[in-house]
């Protein structure tokens, strides 16, 4: 039986070369998207000729309570099962300390982090439902992406900034709380795709603040999270995967140091 994989905010960017990626070892994927109807479409098909056991698309609203908490129990009765999570889907809007809203800060944390923890949760429930959990069985693992930034803070981002320390911050617990059935993981990218009004110039140097001179690719991300899918003893752990962008201090976003 392939493992079935669930990726959110899987139809495009980096959801989408992850899912490339699972696709790739012959998972059956399971394609979140909250909009992007013909994006998911297009991976859907994109992954079986990737050779996916199977490929499916799914749609929720993230920061919707309702539907986010029906999400796993959807997509086992779309697969029959659910074993690796991946909590992509994240929310990237610009603010600071000086034009901090609490209407923002709060979309950002229903999809940065409540999301993230809730969708933990309902996988570990779906667990405890199903499966005895015996010696030397592969458990269920939850996969969330987080960021370099949170190593090496600044003053960009405020509410995208608190919201993902907040996830951050649950790794360890919740792989404290789901043990032994759920292995509970995290990725730290760092700049990995363009984004807002980067310029490709400006993209490709901020690529190069690293200590290893680039920062990471898509499927170096894509890559990590196969590596701790299969790294079973591997839990409550927090990978960052950034060619070194952490160890480098600055005073802004690398976007904002980078500017034409």
């Amino acid at each position: 039986m392939s493992r079935v994989s669930l990726v959110t905010g899987g139809a495009q960017r980096l959801g989408r070369e992850i899912c490339l990626a699972l696709a790739g070892r012959g998972d059956t994927v399971v394609i979140h998207y909250k909009g992007s109807d013909k994006a998911a479409a297009r991976t859907r098909d994109d992954c079986l000729a990737a050779g996916a056991a199977a490929a499916f698309i799914i749609q929720a609203d993230l920061a919707d309570t309702a539907q986010r908490m029906g999400l796993v129990d959807a997509v086992v009765r779309m697969t029959g099962e659910l074993h690796l999570l991946v909590n992509n889907a994240s929310m990237f809007e610009y603010d600071n300390a000086h034009n901090f809203e609490p209407a923002r800060f709060e979309q950002h944390l229903q999809t940065n982090f409540i999301a993230p923890v809730e969708l933990t949760m309902a996988l570990h429930r779906h667990y405890l439902a199903q499966h005895s959990q015996a010696a030397g069985t592969r458990s269920g693992h939850v996969v969330t992406l987080l960021d370099q930034k949170l190593e090496n803070l600044n003053i960009d981002y405020l509410s995208y900034t608190l919201a993902k320390l907040g996830s951050g911050a649950s790794i360890r617990y919740l792989a404290q709380c789901c043990a032994p059935y759920l292995r509970v993981n995290a990725i730290s990218p760092g700049v990995t795709l363009l984004s807002g009004d980067m310029t490709p110039a400006e993209f490709e140097r901020s690529q190069k603040i690293a200590a290893l001179g680039q920062s990471s690719t898509p499927q170096d991300v894509a890559m990590a999270v196969l590596m701790l899918d299969d790294a079973l003893a591997v839990t409550g752990q927090t990978l960052l995967v950034d060619g070194g962008q952490h160890l480098i201090p600055r005073q802004r976003d690398v976007a904002f140091e980078n500017k034409d």
